[in-house]
């Protein structure tokens, strides 16, 4: 199977300095890139086409083989002497490196950063984990990593010739949604395989499979793929948690107003977007937005929401960005004149209601 190729046999790793000595030395933080996806979609043929290539990068690739069993909370603690930590550590011909982890993520993450070398990017594919959220909550807030690293993006890979199958079983089932949650919180996903969809079904099959996609998810890339070979500057280096990264925010927001119009009763997992022109006041949209997404007002299970807002006593348009119960709401940059002073909020979850979410935020208006 695509996802059981075997590693390179292990190396001794060079000198480390700390992790305070690699922040004063240039104060920039390493991206890490969340890669999931379902069983056989490519997620292994991915990172081996990335640690075989001739990028000129340094790239660290992190297997995590902790299992379901041992529980993502177990996976983040530093367990340290006693637990077992890092597997082995893999150094390859062309810079990159790999390692094994069965417990501690971050304490894996934390000698990464420690290498004499300077590392350019870190790649974290999640075996055995089908829903990425908690790994992507503690990369964006971990205090103990400080600053070190940084979550960049997530990337799901999925099966282009398979994917309607995965969809489809579970889309009347209270069965666990693998295919739904790896979508559902992509930033980025590499539709792998097409090769084999456009030689049976035609051209249009590929654009029935997006148009699945962006009903569960709007905001993420697509990417087509042959065998996972992509041009590695559209999966590195995106800064998808950057709040001053508002450009491709609000392109997207414009094109995602279009996928609001679904059935208000489908409980299943799609992207809903709302938008409101009156200022709001900050304090309410806080209190709003932790009654949706931690006391799941009205039944709502969000995933993943993004917007800008316009907020009252403020020159500065605001970005909003969740993943599940961790939110961020800052200033980014100055509105400009003559432009639309819109909030604009685009949600990813299941049994979300567009009437609900519409007229709790107008309660958030400036009275």
């Amino acid at each position: 199977m695509e996802d059981e190729e075997d590693p390179p046999l292990a190396v001794e790793i060079g000198e480390t300095i700390t992790a305070a000595e690699r922040h004063e030395d240039d104060g920039v933080s390493v991206g890490v890139t969340v890669i999931t996806g379902y069983l056989g979609a490519g997620k292994s043929t991915l990172v081996n086409y990335i640690l075989n290539s001739q990028h000129g990068k340094r790239i660290a690739v992190i297997l995590n083989e902790f299992g379901e069993e041992i529980g993502v909370e177990r996976a983040m603690i530093n367990e340290g002497d006693g637990g077992a930590l890092v597997e082995e550590w893999v150094e390859l011909a062309n810079g990159c490196i790999c390692c094994t982890v069965k417990h501690s993520l971050v304490q894996a993450l934390e000698q990464l950063v420690q290498r004499k070398e300077r590392l350019d990017h870190i790649l974290l594919e999640t075996t055995g984990l089908a829903n990425p959220a908690p790994l992507a909550s503690v990369l964006w807030l971990d205090d103990q990593l400080e600053s070190s690293v940084k979550l960049d993006s997530i990337i799901t890979v999925v099966d282009a010739k398979n994917l309607h199958f995965q969809l489809n079983e579970h889309r009347s089932s209270s069965s666990f949604p693998e295919a739904f949650y790896q979508i559902a919180f992509a930033d980025t996903i590499i539709l792998n395989k097409v090769d084999l969809v456009t030689s049976e079904r035609g051209d249009g099959a590929l654009e029935d499979l997006e148009f699945e996609i962006r009903n569960i998810n709007s905001l993420a890339k697509i990417i087509h793929s042959v065998r996972c070979q992509v041009d590695l500057s559209l999966i590195l280096n995106c800064n998808a948690y950057n709040a001053a990264n508002t450009a491709h925010l609000e392109e997207l927001l414009k094109e995602s107003r279009s996928l609001s119009t679904k059935d208000l009763h489908d409980t299943g997992v799609r992207t809903l977007c709302i938008s409101y022109h009156d200022k709001v006041d900050l304090d309410k949209v806080r209190s709003w937005l932790e009654e949706i997404l931690w006391d799941r007002k009205g039944g709502m299970d969000v995933y993943r929401c993004k917007g800008v807002l316009s907020i009252k006593n403020s020159d500065q348009l605001h970005t909003l960005q969740a993943v599940r119960e961790l939110y961020e709401i800052v200033p980014t940059r100055q509105w400009n004149n003559g432009e639309s002073q819109m909030n604009k909020i685009v949600f990813i979850g299941r049994n979300l209601s567009e009437d609900v979410l519409s007229e709790t935020f107008r309660a958030c208006a400036v009275s």
